[in-house]
C-alpha cells in the first residue's frame, strides 16, 4: 500500500482516506473544530513544544489552529505534507513541505476535486470514477529534454502537482481550488554586510540546522547514519555533526568501487573513526530495475537518476538510525547555479541537456522562464528540488533523506549572497576554510583536488577532471574507473543488460501507437548509441506502461 493520503470533493459527498503507519511525527488528529493529518518528520517538533510549554503535539496542534489557522505550516520544518480539515468553513488547506519532496498532486474538473500525495493511486481513482485519463504529450516533450518535469507538470493531462511552499486551498461548498504561497525566496533581500559577516553567519546557520537533524535523532532514540562521498556537501555536514559532539554511528558510501567517491569518503570515514558501509554499484545489474523506479519517481524524473540509490538501499545492512543525513543540494545553492558573477535572468542552463526536442516546448518554457527574476530561483524548483531530489524518493521507503542546506534559514542566507560571491563555489571555499578547515584535508571528487584554494575549483574542472575523464574513456577504455556510477560503461559490457533492454522496448513500445510522432522519436531515441537516450526512450515506455 503506498503511504500518504486522498481527499476527494464533490456535491454528494466529502471524502478522506488515510494510509499513515504510526512512524516518525505521523498524526491524524480528529476535533469538533478541525481535522488535521501530518505526515512525516517535523525537525523542529522539540523546539515547538518548549516554545510553547507544552507537552504532546496533539495539544500543540490544538493550540497552533487557534492562533494560526492554516498558516501554521509556516512554523513546520522538515520533510512532511497534510492537511486542514476546518468544519466551520468547509474548507480543506492541503499543504507539502518547502522542497515539495512530499509530493501532493490534485485534479479539478467541473465540481469535482481530487487530492492525492500518490500520482499512481489518484490515476487509479479517476479512472474508477470514470474519468479517463490521457498522457500529457508536452510533458512527456519536457522529460525528453530536461530530463524532469518543471513547475507543477505532471505526465498525466490537467493533473497538477503543488508547487514548493504551497498550500492548496479547497472550498467544499463552491468547489473553488487555489494554490496559494507560504513560503517563497523569491523578493529575498541582498545581503548587506560584510563578507566576513556572511562567512559568519553561514557558520551559524548551518549549525543549526545541522543540531536540529541529528537531535531528531535522539529524539527518536536512535543511531545516526550520514551518507558520505567524495563531495563536499556530505563531508561537510557530517564534519559540522562531528564538531557539534554527535557520534556518527555509519557512514554509507555508493559508488563504482575504486573510484574518488569511494576511495576518499573512506578515507575520511577511517579517520574519524566512523564506523563504514560501502556498497558497489559494479556491474549495473540493478539497471533493469526500470519499473521499480518509474513507480517511485512517478514519471516526473528520469529513473536513471536515482537507480542506483534503489541498489544500495536494498543491499545497506545498518539500520538503527533515524534519519539519512545528506548534503543534498548544498553546491547548487552556494555557487552551482549562478552561471556568471552576477545576477542574471534564467536561461536554459542547466535545465536542456538534449536540445533535440527543444523546438517542441520552446515556446512554454520561454513562458516559464519569464516568471523568475533570477536563473538561481528557477534551478533551485526546476533543478534541484524537481531533479535531484529523486534520491530522497527512493530512500524515503526505508527513512526520512534530510539536508541541512534545505533549511528555511539556510535558503534564505544562501539566496541572499550576492552573486558575485558564489560564483564558482567561492564563497563556499572561504567558508569551509574559515569553519570548517578539515573538509579541505581531502580531496574533492569533482576536481580531484583538495578545495583548499579558489583557483583550484575552475582549474580542476576544465583541466584535472577533464583530462582524467578523457584518458579513462578514450584512451585507456577504462570507463568503469571515471564515474561513481558509469552507465554507459555496465551498459555496453553487458549483453544481458542489453538484451532486457531490447526486450523491453519490444514489449512495450505498441503502447505508443495512438501517438505516432512520439513512436517516432521513441524509436529514434531507442537506436542511438548513448545509453542515457536509450533510457529515455525506454522511461517513456514505462511511464506509459505504469499510467495508461
Amino acid at each position: 500500500m503506498i503511504k500518504g493520503f486522498s481527499i476527494s470533493v464533490s456535491p454528494q459527498n466529502v471524502n478522506v482516506d488515510s494510509f499513515l503507519e504510526k512512524e516518525y511525527d505521523n498524526l491524524y488528529l480528529q476535533s469538533s473544530q478541525f481535522d488535521f493529518l501530518f505526515e512525516g518528520v517535523l525537525l523542529n517538533k522539540s523546539k515547538l513544544l518548549k516554545e510553547f510549554a507544552l507537552r504532546d503535539f496533539e495539544t500543540l496542534i490544538l493550540e497552533l489552529y487557534l492562533l494560526k489557522k492554516e498558516q501554521l505550516v509556516k512554523q513546520f520544518e522538515g520533510e512532511f505534507r497534510g492537511f486542514v480539515f476546518d468544519k466551520t468553513e468547509q474548507k480543506f488547506y492541503v499543504f507539502t513541505n518547502i522542497t515539495s519532496t512530499q509530493r501532493v498532486f490534485y485534479f479539478r474538473i467541473k465540481d469535482q476535486i481530487f487530492v492525492d500525495t500518490s500520482l499512481i493511486r489518484l490515476s487509479q481513482i479517476l479512472k474508477n470514477n470514470g474519468l479517463e485519463t490521457e498522457p500529457d504529450i508536452e510533458s512527456i516533450y519536457q522529460l525528453l529534454s530536461f530530463s524532469n518535469l518543471p513547475e507543477r507538470k505532471t505526465p498525466i493531462q490537467q493533473v497538477n502537482k503543488l508547487l514548493d511552499g504551497h498550500y492548496l486551498e479547497i472550498s467544499c461548498e463552491n468547489f473553488v481550488l487555489e494554490e496559494k504561497e507560504y513560503f517563497t525566496l523569491l523578493g529575498t533581500p541582498i545581503f548587506k554586510g560584510s563578507k566576513d559577516k556572511a562567512l559568519d553567519n553561514i557558520h551559524e546557520v548551518f549549525k543549526n540546522s545541522v543540531l536540529l537533524e541529528y537531535e531528531k535523532d535522539s529524539e527518536m532514540g536512535t543511531d545516526h547514519l550520514a551518507l558520505l562521498s567524495g563531495g563536499l556537501d556530505s563531508r561537510v555536514a557530517m564534519m559540522y555533526a562531528i564538531k557539534n559532539n554527535f557520534k556518527i554511528g555509519n557512514a554509507l558510501c555508493f559508488s563504482q568501487s575504486g573510484y574518488y567517491d569511494h576511495t576518499i569518503s573512506e578515507k575520511i570515514a577511517k579517520d574519524f573513526n566512523i564506523h563504514y558501509e560501502f556498497i558497489p554499484l559494479d556491474g549495473g545489474q540493478f539497471l533493469k530495475k526500470i519499473d521499480k523506479l518509474t513507480e517511485i519517481s512517478e514519471g516526473m524524473v528520469l529513473y536513471t537518476g536515482g537507480i542506483h540509490v534503489e541498489h544500495a538501499m536494498e543491499k545497506m545492512q545498518f539500520e538503527n538510525f533515524g534519519l539519512f543525513h545528506s548534503g543534498q543540494i548544498g553546491d547548487g545553492v552556494l555557487g552551482g547555479f549562478n552561471t556568471e558573477p552576477r545576477r542574471k535572468a534564467p536561461s536554459y542552463f542547466k535545465i536542456v541537456d538534449s536540445p533535440k526536442f527543444l523546438p517542441k516546448i520552446q515556446q512554454s518554457l520561454d513562458e516559464t522562464l519569464k516568471k523568475y527574476e533570477t536563473e538561481e530561483l528557477f534551478l533551485l524548483r526546476n533543478v534541484a528540488y524537481n531533479r535531484t531530489l529523486l534520491g530522497a524518493h527512493v530512500l524515503q521507503q526505508k527513512r526520512y533523506q534530510t539536508s541541512p542546506f534545505m533549511t528555511k534559514d539556510f535558503l534564505s542566507l544562501a539566496i541572499s549572497l550576492p552573486e558575485e560571491w558564489k560564483f564558482n563555489h567561492r564563497f563556499y571555499m572561504d567558508w569551509i576554510a574559515k569553519h570548517c578547515k578539515e573538509a579541505t584535508q581531502y580531496r574533492w571528487e569533482r576536481t580531484l583536488l583538495k578545495p583548499n584554494a579558489k583557483w583550484k575549483t575552475a582549474f580542476g574542472d576544465q583541466i584535472i577532471k577533464r583530462g582524467f575523464k578523457i584518458l579513462h574513456e578514450r584512451v585507456l577504455k577504462m570507463g568503469h574507473k571515471s564515474s561513481m556510477y558509469p552507465y554507459e560503461y555496465y551498459f555496453n559490457q553487458d549483453a544481458q543488460i542489453q538484451q532486457y533492454y531490447e526486450q523491453y522496448f519490444n514489449h512495450n513500445i505498441h503502447r505508443l501507437e495512438k501517438y505516432p510522432e512520439l513512436l517516432k522519436d521513441t524509436e529514434e531515441l531507442f537506436l542511438a548509441d548513448q545509453f542515457f537516450l536509450k533510457a529515455k526512450a525506454i522511461n517513456i515506455l514505462s511511464i506509459f506502461k505504469l499510467y495508461f
